[in-house]
């Protein structure tokens, strides 16, 4: 495969519960067949590129005769062996029954039982030990899906800078679906997916879902999608999966194609063809489907004798009782229906329960006047897509679930309610009654999407994303101060003689509270801290956001330089406060009852009242609150700022405020640095609000940044937990 030049690995290794192909029992011998299914279909596309570059190495459930080197040309298949006793727990029963059920919305078949996470746990370990003696130095280890959750994580112990992809091709579920599951279960789910570099899920609410499941359950910290894990980066982003758009279109025309369509076209006759195509799940909706065509010929009976709806059901999971079950009520339904309508000349329903070979498939797609795609839950179904990109010599109409991933990139299509049979029977007719010129703009503007985001274009975005977390994490790990950085910074400090040292408060010299009243100086960094400013050639300065009696009561007794509200007011050692810059606070009764208002609505926030600014803290409050209420928050903030000179939205930690743009955190540093003469400088924060200060320092001097964000500082160190060692520094000894 060639991509982009940033995205060329030695090797791709792919790593699925199955392999791509399966060993069938012909005449001549064994065959091995392709298996069903998206990602088969992505890979095997991109396989068969002719420019590729990457050899691609599967790993997953199959025969072992699959691991003969000639199965397949473009492909290495390393097949891993799971004891039928672990297997059935392990994909039948947490696969299955656990996760399936619930990522699928369907909280009352999910089935809590330890046993079948100690299989799910026992079967990722055997495709890890599988994979260690496979992995080599530039491969990029792609893993898919919702059976090898905890495998990121294996292989990240074990290969520190390996690349690691995982994809989630099933929707990820809401927090409150989620935390279902035993917290050791969740927290080792996301653990093991968060041991990738990059995290994929198809539609941009999956991957908030993601994200926040991930700040709720293991606390780590999230900016830009991006999530700080103690010395490493990891990024959740969405990649709806796309088809190989080409193949589909252009198999329409195809001689086999051709003869498929003769065929279809002797058994409908001039009649309408509806079409329907999924495999056997309870998460298709079949039966509220079937409601809904029925409701149709109810509503609209001009329509009888001229609509046969081909309901195609690809066999799934047969050996499960309650896969049977809805086979039989599927059957039962369908027969009731055919009762009910059908004639010598005319039968409602064709059923069948089968696979389709490609090329009757794409002449179903291809001759079909409607699609009818209505799941109750579905990651992406690429069946819409597939149908769409099959419209070449007339235009057919999709009817699409909302609940399908793939509305979101599919808006032109008609999107329904999949359990509303009265919209889907009105959505069947208006889809019938369409005029082609309607459908026709609508068609080509979806295939115009589909044609341009497609599975190679799904795969290089991924790759891409892969190489910028990549360097990313490389540059901060550059960044990171290490026990050889500390020492140089001990050394350089001691061959100088003045010393100015600034230091945020929170987050800082203290770890950031869940209320701001929480977060005092320990005796340990208050220790330190007294230690260093008696020693006359040292200058301490805290610069802190914080109101001005706050900080006399933590640093009394202690001669530093103080700086409140971001550098509103100052006081030097032995003098009183004073304001750095003349500034009409009159704003302040406009927007506080605007902000009294949010606090109201947002159960958790907290409005602090400074001299010179207003703060609004949201870090107890609900995310999927403050993420509908901080824009029009920040709009209506906008609107009345506009009218008010100099002044500023700044956002931090969990916090907004609302002050004048005369005054900040660099201005002071600015301010000290030309008013005393000094051979070393430091500054020390955590928040965006310290970013000011790091860009005011001079070319030589030391800033630090506490956690893993970007910044404009030269070092990052991990946690706040460090900055003892480092106050530790500049103690005499």
């Amino acid at each position: 495969m060639k991509y982009s030049d940033e995205t060329k690995f030695k090797r791709i290794v792919i790593v699925a519960y199955r392999l791509p192909f399966k060993l069938v029992k012909k005449k001549s011998g064994f065959q091995a067949i392709q298996n069903s299914g998206g990602l088969v279909s992505a890979i095997l596309s991109l396989a068969e590129k002719k420019d590729k570059t990457s050899k691609i190495v599967w790993v997953g459930t199959g025969e072992e005769e699959l691991g003969n080197k000639d199965t397949h040309p473009d492909f290495d298949l390393y097949p891993v062996t799971i004891p039928s006793a672990i297997n059935d727990k392990y994909y039948g029963g947490f696969c299955n029954e656990t996760i399936w059920p619930l990522f699928h919305y369907f909280p009352s078949r999910t089935v809590f039982e330890p046993s079948y996470f100690e299989a799910y746990n026992n079967a990722n370990t055997l495709f890890f030990q599988k994979l260690k003696d496979i992995i080599e130095p530039g491969d990029f280890i792609w893993v898919h899906d919702y059976q090898l959750f905890l495998l990121p994580e294996m292989i990240r112990k074990a290969f520190p800078s390996a690349q690691i992809g995982f994809f989630l091709h099933i929707p990820f579920p809401s927090f409150e679906l989620f935390r279902l599951l035993p917290t050791k279960w969740r927290e080792q789910i996301l653990s093991g997916m968060t041991g990738a570099d990059t995290i994929g899920f198809h539609t941009n609410d999956y991957t908030q879902h993601f994200i926040k499941s991930v700040k709720r359950t293991l606390g780590y910290k999230v900016e830009r999608n991006y999530i700080m894990i103690d010395d490493r980066l990891c990024k959740a982003d969405t990649f709806p999966i796309g088809i190989d758009y080409d193949k589909f279109h252009n198999a329409c025309v195809t001689k086999k194609t051709i003869n498929c369509k003769n065929k279809l076209r002797s058994h409908i006759g001039n009649n309408k063809l509806v079409f329907s195509i999924d495999r056997l799940d309870y998460s298709k909706g079949f039966l509220y489907r079937l409601k809904a065509y029925e409701r149709f010929l109810e509503k609209y009976p001009e329509w009888h004798y001229k609509v046969i709806f081909n309901m195609i059901v690809i066999p799934s999971r047969d050996n499960i009782y309650g896969y049977r079950k809805i086979k039989k009520e599927i059957e039962a339904t369908v027969g009731r229906i055919n009762g009910r309508y059908n004639n010598l000349s005319w039968i409602p329903i064709t059923y069948q329960y089968k696979s389709i070979p490609f090329n009757e498939l794409v002449a179903i797609y291809n001759m079909s006047d409607v699609g009818l795609i209505t799941p109750v839950r579905d990651g992406m179904n690429l069946v819409a897509k597939e149908y769409i990109a099959c419209q070449k010599e007339h235009y057919g109409m999709l009817i699409l679930s909302e609940m399908a991933g793939a509305a979101s990139e599919l808006s032109e299509a008609i999107i329904i309610s999949p359990t509303d049979a009265d919209e889907i029977a009105d959505s069947l007719n208006r889809a019938l009654t369409m005029p082609e010129e309607e459908k026709e703009i609508k068609v080509q503007k979806m295939q115009n999407r589909l044609s341009r985001y497609n599975v190679f274009t799904w795969t290089k975005d991924f790759f891409n994303q892969v190489q910028e977390v990549k360097r990313e994490q490389d540059s901060l790990q550059s960044k990171y101060m290490d026990a050889t950085i500390m020492s140089q910074l001990k050394e350089e400090y001691k061959k100088t003689d003045r010393h100015l040292l600034m230091f945020d408060y929170d987050g800082t010299l203290t770890p950031i509270a869940n209320t701001p009243e929480m977060a005092v100086l320990s005796e340990t960094i208050r220790d330190a801290l007294k230690k260093i400013i008696s020693d006359k050639n040292n200058v301490v300065v805290i610069i802190s956001g914080r109101n001005k009696e706050f900080l006399d009561k933590q640093f009394n007794g202690l001669n530093a330089i103080l700086v409140a509200e971001h550098g509103y007011y100052i006081k030097y050692p032995d003098r009183e406060w004073n304001t750095t810059v003349s500034i009409d606070l009159s704003w302040k009764s406009k927007v506080l009852p605007l902000m009294d208002d949010y606090v109201d609505k947002c159960s958790g926030s907290v409005i602090e009242e400074k001299q010179a600014s207003l703060a609004w803290h949201y870090r107890n409050a609900e995310d999927e609150i403050i993420s509908l209420r901080i824009n029009d928050l920040r709009n209506s903030l906008s609107s009345i700022l506009k009218s008010e000179d100099k002044l500023q939205i700044m956002e931090g930690d969990k916090v907004l405020e609302i002050k004048s743009m005369l005054y900040d955190k660099g201005t002071i540093a600015a301010t000290l640095l030309r008013n005393g003469s000094y051979d070393f400088v430091l500054a020390a924060g955590d928040d965006r609000t310290d970013e000011d200060l790091f860009r005011a320092l001079p070319e030589n001097g030391i800033t630090i940044k506490v956690g893993a964000k970007p910044t404009n500082a030269r070092f990052n160190i991990r946690d706040q937990r460090q900055i003892a060692g480092i106050l530790n520094l500049f103690v005499n000894e």
